[in-house]
């Protein structure tokens, strides 16, 4: 088993061979009495995800965000049905 330190500022410095193994990217996942370092795979799909939600307002709740992306979704769906409903009539129109 290889062990790691912290430095006086807190940084974790891994071993070059784990580095090399694993990457230079890591989840740090909280378990009761212990911490795991989970390697992010390069062409992580979530990276993007994590990315975008590091936009988010710090102030939101998941209600919220479920609440606004809710009332997103519905304003697209309606603006659809609206073109919808005009291509229709133009079609009705033309016979």
């Amino acid at each position: 088993m290889e062990t790691a330190r912290c430095d006086e500022r807190g940084r974790v410095v891994l071993p070059k061979e784990l580095r090399d193994e694993f990457g230079e990217e890591y989840v740090i996942v909280r378990l009761p009495g212990e911490i795991l370092f989970k390697p992010i795979p390069k062409g992580d799909p979530l990276r993007a995800l994590r990315e975008e939600g590091k936009k988010l307002p710090k102030d939101m709740s998941v209600a919220d965000l479920k609440r606004q992306a809710r009332e997103l979704a519905l304003e697209e769906v309606l603006e659809e049905e609206e073109e919808r409903e005009e291509l229709r009539r133009k079609a009705k129109d033309r016979q």
